[in-house]
Parts: structure tokens; C-alpha cells; sequence
């Protein structure tokens, strides 16, 4: 029978020929079916008792197998045609803006998903905090399971970390003349259902010349070729802290230390930051001394760490994975975060501004830190005049002489 007999045959389906198929009950005596030849007509009637038995299986052969790909932050499908995902940017330079590709899996009944990254890296973020999380790997395991609501908060975060570096580390880079390895990349994911039947599917990204990124998603067939899908699995983010057996009474004065294995302990400050994100953001001053080599450090909070990204001056103790996204500024995988106390040198600079303004027509309301090094710090200050607020914030800038701070520069 061709695909022509079958359309036309569909086609010609009659109301009585379903109606008969539907009701129709076996005969109590031999009935012999083939006396008449089959026409276009018994065919439909066919077709008919199939689609009514078996569904539709017969025009989708994966069983309803259907997973699609959605770009986080804006929720457009990534479809087969493809097309620029408008949530991340790089430059010349290598600064990168944004995500230039975090999205999510959409499908029924997926137990399990493998992804396995050809070129650059990937994270693994479970918002719902229910899974192991992966930091800046290229193969992992992630378990979906039966609770289809929680896909949409299982996200995977393409890093091009290797193109970054290519286009910082050397002046004379540019995003033309990269090689096709720096520019394009393939995320292989190799999907297993709750049935235990499988299904391979990839995104495929490349790097585009104005700096912004294409992406496709489609089926896949995994080659000989493929080795890079043989690397072993990654292992997973551990946030469990340990537990030290030696008992030592904490000190009130001093935050709980945090001992988190493959991660790196600091205290730095939230400053104010003009990046644009998506999601709740910081931005935290390192402070020296703390064993890393970057003076600032971007931080992505989730919906329980969002109230952070509103305490602009506030030190902290960040506890962090010890792999950084090398980008401009860093960017850190957050562990946990907690408040610590204001270090001496901070406070005798905010007595000393405060002090500035008693003697103008200033009244300060609220005063905040902007950035700190180790001779030099500005606070943002909200201020108000005869009782009325002045828009927007003035800047001071104090510096450390002759073993006092002082102030060298104030206005708007």
C-alpha cells in the first residue's frame, strides 16, 4: 500500500464506515471477509477500527516522545530552524554580557537526561533544590522524574569559558578570526524515559560576528566521531558542610566557618553594580588577604538569597565553589552566603564622611558603600536638604593619609 493509497483512503473515510467499525460485534457464524475485493472504502474502514484501537501511534512513531527546548529568561522555544537568543552577548575583548545560552527541557516522563558539552562548559542549577548541581563541567547526569511542573527549573547555563580566555588572554584576537572550535559548540543529550525507551537530542550554538549567538535544536545521531561523549561524568556540586569532631566554642563576634569540600572561603562587601541580568544579582569587593586573585566577583542569587542584591554596603562571608567563569568581572558559583561585621577601617571611613557633611547644608539619611581598596574608599550617600530629599545620590571619596582617612572628592 503507498502513502498515496493511505491519504486517499483517510481521506474517503465515511461517517457510516466509522460508525460500523466502532459498533461493529463479532458474528455468531462463520463470515468469510475476503468474498469481495477490498476497495478504497474497507481500506478507510481499516484505518478506521486502527485509529480508533491504537490512537494516533501510527502517524507519531516515538509514543509521544516529545521533548522541546526553551531559552531561560525569555521562554522562546529553540527549534529546529533556529535562531539568535537575545539573553547574552561577548565582545572583541572578550567581556561577556548576560547568558549567552541558559535554557530548560520541556517533555513527559523523562527519567534521565545526559548532557555532554563538545567544546566549552556547562552548569547544572536545580532551583527547586532537589538534585545535585553541576559547576562548569562537560558531562553529567541529571534526574528529571515523573513531576513534569519542576522542568522548567532545571537549568543548564552554556559557559564559553575557552573563547573568553582566546579573546582576553591575546590583544589581537577577534570573534572573526577565532577558530571554528572557539566558535561553535554542540550540547549532546541523551534522553531516557520512564518507559526506558531513549531518545538523543543536541543544541548546537555558534558564535556569531556581531557577538550574539545562534542556537538549534534537533535530533541527533551519535558517531564514532563523537569521543568527546565518552568522557566520564563529572561529579556533582557537594554543598553538605562537614562536620568538625573537635568541639571549640564559637565566637559571637566572628561568623560560623563553613568547611564545604572544592570551595574557597572569603569576606568581601556588596557593591553597587550597573550589570544587566535577569535574574537577582551581586557584585562583591574581595577584600586583600583572602587568597583570591580577583578584585571583584559576580554572584547569581536564587529566589531565597534575592534579598542581598538590596544590601549595597554590606560585608559578607561568601562560601563559593573554587571554579570561577572567567569572564568580566568573574563569576562565582554561590554556595552560601551569611553577614559579617564591619571591619575597623570601614567603619573610622564612614565616621569620617559622616563627620564631613555635619558642616554643610546636608543632612545624611542613609550611606552606603560603593567600592574599597586598601587606600581608598567611596561611600554612595543619600542626603536631604531643608527637609527634602535630593535626587539622585551624591559620591564621596575618602583616601587613606598619614594614617587617617580623608576626604578628597565629594559631589554628584
Amino acid at each position: 500500500m503507498t502513502r498515496k493509497d493511505i491519504s486517499d483512503g483517510v481521506g474517503n473515510i465515511s461517517t457510516r464506515h466509522i460508525q460500523e467499525a466502532a459498533s461493529y460485534m463479532a458474528a455468531e457464524k462463520k463470515v468469510n471477509f475476503f468474498k469481495k475485493p477490498f476497495g478504497r472504502s474497507m481500506i478507510a474502514a481499516v484505518l478506521a477500527l486502527c485509529i480508533l484501537a491504537g490512537g494516533i501511534s501510527i502517524f507519531s512513531p516515538f509514543g509521544g516522545m516529545v521533548v522541546t527546548a526553551y531559552a531561560h529568561g525569555t521562554d522562546e522555544e529553540i527549534t529546529q530552524a533556529g535562531a539568535v537568543i537575545n539573553t547574552g552577548t561577548i565582545s572583541d575583548s572578550g567581556e561577556m554580557t548576560g547568558h549567552p545560552l541558559m535554557f530548560y527541557l520541556s517533555g513527559k516522563d523523562i527519567s534521565t537526561v545526559r548532557f555532554s558539552c563538545k567544546n566549552q562548559q556547562i552548569n547544572f542549577m536545580d532551583w527547586t533544590e532537589k538534585r545535585d548541581e553541576f559547576g562548569l563541567a562537560q558531562n553529567f547526569t541529571v534526574s528529571y522524574g515523573e513531576d513534569e511542573s519542576e522542568y522548567y527549573y532545571l537549568l543548564i547555563d552554556w559557559v564559553p569559558n575557552a573563547t573568553i580566555r582566546e579573546l582576553t588572554d591575546n590583544a589581537n584576537s577577534t570573534i572573526a578570526a577565532l577558530p571554528q572550535e572557539l566558535r561553535e559548540d554542540v550540547i549532546v543529550m541523551e534522553i531516557t524515559f520512564e518507559n526506558g525507551k531513549t531518545l538523543t537530542k543536541a543544541i548546537t550554538v555558534s558564535l556569531l560576528e556581531d557577538g550574539t549567538f545562534f542556537a538549534k535544536f534537533d535530533d541527533y545521531e551519535i558517531t564514532a566521531e563523537d569521543s568527546f561523549i565518552d568522557r566520564p561524568d563529572s561529579e556533582a556540586i557537594d554543598a553538605a558542610p562537614v562536620i568538625e569532631d573537635n568541639y571549640k566554642e564559637a565566637d559571637p563576634n566572628e561568623p560560623e566557618q563553613i568547611v564545604i569540600p572544592n570551595s574557597i572561603t572569603f569576606t568581601g562587601t556588596i557593591i553597587d553594580n550597573v550589570i544587566e541580568s535577569l535574574v537577582p544579582i551581586i557584585l562583591v569587593d574581595v577584600e586583600e588577604n583572602s587568597g583570591l586573585s580577583y578584585d571583584k566577583v559576580l554572584f547569581e542569587l536564587t529566589e531565597e538569597q534575592k534579598d542581598w542584591e538590596l544590601k549595597i554596603g554590606t560585608r559578607v562571608q561568601i562560601v563559593c565553589s573554587d571554579i570561577f567563569q572567567e569572564s568580566t568581572p568573574p563569576i562565582g558559583n554561590l554556595i552560601s552566603i551569611t553577614e559579617a561585621a564591619p571591619n575597623d577601617e570601614l567603619k573610622i571611613a564612614d565616621e569620617a564622611a559622616r563627620a564631613y557633611y555635619e558642616n554643610t547644608v546636608f543632612e545624611v539619611i542613609s550611606l552606603k558603600l560603593k567600592s574599597q581598596t586598601e587606600n581608598g574608599i567611596s561611600f554612595s550617600v543619600c542626603v536631604s536638604k531643608g527637609g527634602i530629599v535630593q535626587e539622585p545620590d551624591r559620591t564621596i571619596f575618602l583616601e587613606f593619609v598619614n594614617g587617617h582617612w580623608e576626604v578628597v572628592n565629594e559631589g554628584y
